[in-house]
């Protein structure tokens, strides 16, 4: 009897699961014993580190999208529809056109940005975690003629952790290229008392800050973004002005899970840290942003999570008791200039220790985006880039 492994995607991880399972199980496929099944609903697929680069010119539009199809593997069946509902008890997705079983399920629905859960967000600020708000920031970028920029936080957790970071320091150095840097002040606010969850990295950013002479405002929850006035007010009742803001937005779970019942209030699954199996479902595992995982919802984390998770489900069709497990790795780059980056690498036990800003890491992360596309996304070297 075929087995069938069905993914639901909409983040990163689902290409990179189906691919590595399609390899794995290539010869139990061709047999007929094995189907894997990958639910998206768009036909493009978006490499979303490119967008913090766009607004900077250093990434084009064509960096950041694909077809989808053309990404998977040839064994893998691409289903162009959007799940709507996913019961794990009677083992099913639900799609818009259709319902789908499974014999084990993948959930790698991503997370997203949700400025509508912030007053006054939408309307008076910008960001650049979707492709036509990157634009967006960069047309506003080109035409600011001075004035006060600040970068923030709306809410943790939230897509790539050091992003709102390397934001700051590329955004310093742009208008220092374009001979404006005594015209701007930067503002950088953030929800914690570091600049960063991790102390290590936070000190490293701060000095960084120090000697740019970036202002960090700490411990500013953000609650309303008054356009009018332009002005941003914090939860602790201070507030600050601005005359460009970018603000990471709040994230949520994909909708598909909040309506599923199957995540937490945030809509994030919980998930077994070492297994990643959904807690409590042998045969359902969670990868990327949607799990409730304390470690970076980041590109890395999805193929770090995907290779483990296509491990342990080519042992169980073949009979045997899975063995990889995941130790929380991580890896990502943070720019803190333009022709300058630093490298972080950091698991469940281990803390990042950030090695100094050079050109090779800056180097290896512009290149990177141009690899990802025929390593990581094809799923030919697991653990490969970030």
């Amino acid at each position: 009897m075929t087995k069938n492994v069905l993914i639901v995607g909409g983040g990163t991880g689902g290409t990179i699961a189906a691919n590595l399972l399609s390899y794995k199980l290539r010869e139990e496929i061709r047999r007929g014993e094995v189907r894997i099944q990958l639910i998206e609903q768009s036909k493009r697929h978006f490499y979303q580190p490119a967008y913090l680069l766009i607004p900077f010119g250093l990434s084009e539009v064509s960096e950041a999208v694909k077809s989808e199809r053309e990404l998977l593997s040839e064994s893998v069946e691409l289903i162009t529809e959007r799940a709507t509902r996913i019961n794990v008890e009677d083992r099913f997705v639900e799609t818009e056109k259709g319902k789908y079983t499974y014999d084990y399920l993948i959930i790698a629905t991503g997370s997203v940005p949700d400025p509508s859960q912030v007053q006054g967000l939408s309307e008076g600020a910008h960001h650049f975690y979707d492709l036509d708000s990157s634009l967006k920031l960069e047309e506003s970028l080109a035409k600011f003629n001075g004035g006060k920029i600040v970068v923030g936080v709306a809410g943790v957790p939230y897509k790539c952790p050091p992003a709102p970071l390397e934001f700051t320091f590329l955004v310093e150095d742009y208008f220092r290229r374009r001979h404006m840097r005594n015209k701007v002040e930067i503002e950088y606010l953030y929800p914690l008392p570091r600049v960063f969850p991790i102390e290590s990295v936070a000190d490293f950013a701060y000095n960084i800050m120090l000697e740019r002479g970036i202002k960090a405002n700490l411990l500013f929850n953000i609650e309303s973004v008054d356009p009018g006035k332009k002005e941003i007010i914090s939860m602790e009742g201070d507030s600050t002005k601005y005359d460009l803001a970018v603000i990471i937005p709040p994230h949520r779970g994909a909708d598909v899970i909040i309506k599923s019942g199957i995540g937490d209030k945030g809509g994030w699954i919980p998930t077994d840290r070492y297994t990643l199996n959904m807690k409590n479902y042998d045969d359902v595992y969670v990868i990327g942003d949607a799990t409730d995982l304390p470690i970076s919802k980041a590109g890395s984390t999805a193929d770090f999570e995907a290779s483990v998770v296509s491990s342990r489900i080519a042992d169980s069709i073949r009979g045997i008791k899975p063995r990889a497990v995941y130790d929380g790795r991580v890896m990502c780059f943070l720019l803190s200039k333009i022709g300058e980056g630093s490298l972080l690498v950091f698991d469940y036990e281990n803390p990042s220790k950030p090695v100094k800003p050079n050109f090779f890491c800056y180097w290896y992360k512009m290149a990177y985006n141009r690899l990802y596309w025929n390593i990581t996304a094809r799923a030919l070297l697991p653990g490969f880039g970030v």
